[in-house]
């Protein structure tokens, strides 16, 4: 199989990219940043210098390209923002024979709206929801801080914490911010995969510890928690999930608060890996019609991110 692996210097693309390998899979890498920048690109059969997603049209155009060019039949988006932007064009894909490994139009209409995933599950009695409202339509009922973010945010881009009603007043662009509830507790990622071919899911928890400013952990405790897993399950079926997504949750008063669906692989997929579930392996055969394995038994342990230079 002949994949393209987007913005290779992503956190996330180093284990996307050995795991596909270690496969015998072809893959060519490409980012907005010269190849000699990234070690990453030095696992790949091939670089290709990209255009600004932002760019719509020439993004996509050169996605479109790329894979005349290499014979390449899967694309794997590794960023929100390239999700957002191929999405859009979604058709254009199909009538080239490309594979979107990424999540359908119907789930990333909720999971890239957080107002919308908030709404959703707001009546599900099944799924603990944090209060939110559009910031446009503020009630007189919401208290303050509370955490105000942009609806279609990625990496914590222009989150505020402890938003106070002045700060909140000062946000230019009211359209397109979200307020929430501010709850105290411990954040929890999940990696999830799923085939919507079978049902058959796995769902892989852990504490993040130590976290950088847009939300990458570091410094992780693997937990097994029946009540997270069969939660993660339950929203993973209702929104018919297809392949690998991050979950993010809060744990305050014994409820698992759902904070967010990230609808790729985390920056943290591979300690999901090194506890023994193949996220980005899985991910794959979901897209090929294939059976994925199911759910393993977790252990409580700590894992450690460690980053090494190196001389390119």
């Amino acid at each position: 199989m002949r994949f393209l692996i987007t913005a290779i210097g992503s956190m996330s693309a180093e284990c996307a990219i050995k795991n596909i390998k270690a496969k015998g899979h072809y893959v060519v890498g490409c980012d907005i940043y010269p190849g000699e920048w990234h070690y990453e690109t030095k696992l790949c059969d091939a670089f290709v210098k990209a255009p600004l997603a932002k760019k719509k049209n020439d993004y996509i155009q050169f996605l479109i390209d790329t894979c005349k060019e290499y014979d390449l039949h899967y694309i794997i988006p590794l960023t929100d923002l390239e999700i957002d932007v191929i999405n859009e064009k979604r058709a254009l894909f199909i009538e080239n024979d490309i594979i979107l490994c990424m999540q359908s139009d119907e789930v990333l209409a909720i999971a890239r709206d957080k107002y919308k995933l908030s709404s959703f599950f707001a009546d599900d009695e099944n799924v603990p929801t944090i209060k939110t409202c559009l910031l446009s339509e503020i009630p007189d009922s919401f208290s303050f801080p509370c955490i105000a973010k942009p609806l279609n945010g990625r990496s914590s881009e222009g989150l505020i914490r402890n938003a106070t009603r002045e700060q909140v007043n000062a946000i230019e662009n009211k359209q397109v911010y979200i307020l929430q509830e501010q709850l105290a507790g411990n954040v929890f990622t999940v990696d999830f995969c799923r085939s919507a071919k079978t049902g058959v899911g796995a769902v892989v928890p852990r504490q993040e510890l130590l976290r950088t400013k847009n939300g990458a952990g570091l410094t992780v405790q693997m937990i097994s928690d029946s009540a997270l897993i069969n939660l993660v399950s339950y929203i993973g079926n209702k929104l018919n999930i297809n392949g690998c997504v991050n979950m993010e949750f809060i744990l305050n008063n014994g409820n698992y608060y759902l904070i967010d669906i990230n609808p790729r692989f985390s920056a943290g997929v591979a300690f999901s890996i090194m506890e023994g579930y193949n996220m980005i392996t899985n991910h794959i055969r979901c897209f090929c019609g294939e059976c994925i394995d199911s759910q393993i038994k977790i252990s409580k342990h700590i894992m450690i991110k460690k980053y090494q230079e190196i001389i390119c």
